[in-house]
């Protein structure tokens, strides 16, 4: 483990997550409030905090199984390597789904319609062009081995858990 690549990860493992999935929400329905489109925060706020945790978690563990899987010196360019185990067996895109939960469960907190829009918005770009583009690089990078994956693992996330195995 070299620690360029322990810095670089944890660097670039949290703060874009900050960024986008708490900073980004919040700072949303604290200037939609004035215009109506956030109530603030209240005794319902606890309702969106297993949402939060859930993101939080989900996050957190896709960053540290992509940091196994990967080679010892940190790549800043797309990996030549494929994750697929941790939260990668549960889901292709754990980071989006845990970002998905936390924009979820700021709207509950704040109760925000501007944040609700804000993650369909977000997150209808991620679903329509965002990870289809990913998942063509990694289809054009890793070929069958990326399609055997994607067979086994939901985009989402799978109620069964875990990386289902082939038989033979």
């Amino acid at each position: 483990m070299s620690a360029r690549k322990l810095a670089g990860y944890a660097a670039l493992g949290w703060i874009p997550q900050a960024l986008g999935y708490v900073f980004a929400p919040n700072a949303l329905a604290v200037v939609a409030e004035p215009f109506g489109a956030t109530v603030g925060l209240g005794p319902w706020s606890v309702a969106g905090v297993p949402f939060v945790v859930a993101g939080a978690f989900m996050i957190v563990w896709a960053v540290v199984s992509h940091y196994r899987d990967s080679p010892d010196e940190l790549q800043l360019s797309l990996p030549d390597y494929l994750s697929t185990r941790g939260a990668y067996a549960v889901s292709r895109n754990p980071l989006y789904l845990g970002g998905a939960l936390l924009w979820a469960g700021w709207a509950i907190a704040w109760l925000s319609i501007a944040v609700v829009a804000g993650a369909v918005v977000l997150f209808g770009f991620f679903a329509r062009i965002g990870i289809p583009y990913e998942e063509r690089q990694l289809r054009r990078r890793h070929g069958i081995a990326y399609d055997d994956y994607c067979r086994a693992v939901p985009r989402w996330i799978s109620p069964r858990g875990g990386l289902r195995r082939r038989s033979g």
